[in-house]
C-alpha cells in the first residue's frame, strides 16, 4: 500500500511532501483518517481540505492572468 517514502502513490505530491516533512507516517493519516469516518467528523475535515486546494487552485489561475 505505501511505497518506499511511506506514503501513498495515489497521494498528490503536494501531501506527500506534508507527511515526509512530519514526524507521523502514512499509517499514522490512515488511523486518523479511520478515526474522523468512525466519529463522524471526517467530511467536514475533507470538506475544508477540498475548499483550501480549490483556492490554491484559484490562486494560482490568478497568477497565471
Amino acid at each position: 500500500m505505501a511505497n518506499i517514502n511511506n506514503t501513498s502513490s495515489y497521494m498528490d505530491e503536494d501531501k506527500k511532501q506534508i507527511i515526509k516533512e512530519s514526524n507521523y507516517t502514512y499509517r499514522d493519516a490512515l488511523e486518523v483518517s479511520a478515526f474522523l469516518i468512525e466519529t463522524g467528523r471526517f467530511e467536514r475535515f475533507y470538506k475544508e481540505m477540498q475548499i483550501a486546494d480549490l483556492q490554491k487552485e484559484l490562486d494560482q489561475m490568478d497568477k497565471e492572468e
